[in-house]
């Protein structure tokens, strides 16, 4: 059970991510990921909620998004 909410979250979080970047920036996931340091992969990877990114990663993605990181768990 408490695995299952944990996927959710990140599952979540990754769909957030990705809206915010869609909606409020112009990076397409290649300049995104060139903005924090990560490869595209990496970054398609947060955002189909494949991989649980460490609150650095999280961080530099709230700050090239320009939005503050709780935005990304909203």
């Amino acid at each position: 059970m408490e695995n299952e909410q944990q996927n959710k979250a990140i599952i979540k979080l990754g769909l957030t991510i990705r809206k915010i970047r869609e909606e409020s920036t112009e990076f397409s996931q290649d300049k995104l990921a060139l903005e924090v340091d990560l490869s595209e992969n990496q970054i398609r990877r947060i955002e189909k909620g494949q991989t649980n990114p460490t609150i650095r990663t999280l961080l530099k993605i709230a700050k090239a998004l320009n939005v503050d990181i709780k935005d990304l768990f909203r």
